[in-house]
């Protein structure tokens, strides 16, 4: 089966199709980017929802508890926005179409944090969301986490260290090799003994909303596809590594994102020595992982939009001896 075959592509018509039968529900849609799935924007006069059709690689016990982990959020942290699932015309919270899974989610009217101008005063409030988050989500506890690519788990990442060799850049290989060692010799060995908790697991920059009235706040959440059981630190690893890509001033924005974390959600002294490879391991993930995936879809410049931001981050922390390789 080819990677083709598991990802949905529905037609603009089809999808509209589909929300008027399932919701009764009449309006317009605009595609969204999305790295193996099908999501579309639907509006309905002045309410929006977002359509998501599921790749099929994906169990559906998984998809369930992305939903539950709304629903266990909603009354954990109501303080924080998070999406909220949709139930069908006979009150479903997902259903199938032609083997693909497919749901619905209310949509959360902000700006994408990648798109807006930072601030030490956004980076800290970025901090304190995902901290609050952390410790809603200690008191999840999901009958089935399993379900997220492993090549993207952080406790997994060696699994990860073949895909190098579809970097193009030798440099950038031979960073990523050193990294990988240094991680292999020092970090590997601490992991079993890090506290695990679900985490979200994919807190990055596309992800995290902000106000548009507040442009300091983040206001918001979404996409919880890489839900899994993971080292509890994993969490502020994987948003500082997309958090900081593009930053030049990678020592204040990382220090008001890790001490606004902690004020929420003690680190621990175990998790906070390793915290900056760890991080430098995500990055080195999502550039392998960005360019094997290209290799197979060439067409989708959705995949490599971290790659060069990506690159030049590993290339700052060296420089700049945040990591030591």
């Amino acid at each position: 089966m080819s990677v083709n075959d598991i990802i949905p592509n529905f037609s603009d018509a089809q999808i509209l199709d589909i929300i008027k039968r399932h919701y009764g529900l009449v309006g317009t849609l605009k595609p969204l980017v999305s790295y193996e799935d099908q999501n579309a924007l639907i509006t309905t006069g002045d309410d929006k929802f977002v359509l998501k059709i599921s790749n099929t690689k994906w169990p559906l016990t998984f998809i369930q508890t992305q939903i539950d982990v709304l629903k266990h959020l909603a009354h954990a942290a109501p303080h924080l926005a998070f999406p909220s699932t949709v139930a069908t015309l006979d009150d479903s919270e997902l259903f199938e179409v032609d083997g693909f899974i497919v749901r619905m989610q209310t949509y959360l009217e902000a700006d994408i944090f990648t798109d807006v101008p930072k601030s030490e005063a956004l980076y800290a409030d970025t901090g304190r969301f995902l901290g609050q988050m952390s410790h809603a989500l200690t008191s999840f506890h999901p009958q089935h986490h399993e379900g997220s690519d492993p090549l993207w788990k952080l406790d997994n990442v060696m699994s990860c260290k073949p895909y190098i060799k579809y970097v193009q850049d030798e440099e950038v290989r031979d960073r990523m090799a050193r990294i990988f060692a240094v991680y292999e010799e020092k970090v590997l060995p601490k992991v079993p003994h890090l506290r695990k908790a679900i985490i979200h697991g994919d807190a990055n920059e596309q992800n995290f909303l902000v106000s548009p009235e507040q442009p300091d706040r983040i206001c918001g959440l979404i996409d919880f596809g890489e839900l899994q059981l993971g080292s509890q630190i994993n969490e502020l690893a994987i948003m500082l590594a997309y958090c900081l890509m593009g930053e030049s001033n990678i020592a204040m924005a990382a220090n008001a994102i890790i001490e606004a974390y902690d004020r929420e959600f003690k680190i621990l002294d175990e998790e906070r020595e390793i915290l900056f490879h760890l991080m430098a391991m995500r990055v080195v993930v999502s550039v392998s992982m960005s360019a094997y995936n290209s290799s197979l879809q060439p067409d989708n410049e959705y995949l490599l939009v971290t790659a060069k931001p990506g690159t030049d981050l590993l290339e700052r922390l060296e420089q700049q001896n945040f990591i030591d390789i």
